[in-house]
């Protein structure tokens, strides 16, 4: 039973990790493994922990 609830917490971790939230008028760059992949639009975006990462937050607001 411990161990279920122990897989059950990584579990929760690994995937609210993994969960991105970009703000409107902004743009991130996901990098997996090293090289680009794609890019983030605004809204909720998934990633995979570990293997993807934000690598450049871009901002598209005029000054």
């Amino acid at each position: 039973m411990e161990a279920l609830l122990g897989f059950l917490i990584v579990l929760v971790i690994i995937v609210a990790t993994g969960v991105k939230a970009v703000p409107q008028q902004e743009s991130w760059i996901v990098e997996r493994l090293g090289k680009y992949d794609r890019i983030l639009q605004p809204g909720l975006n998934f990633i995979i922990p570990i293997v993807e990462k934000v690598a450049y937050k871009h901002t598209l607001k005029e000054s």
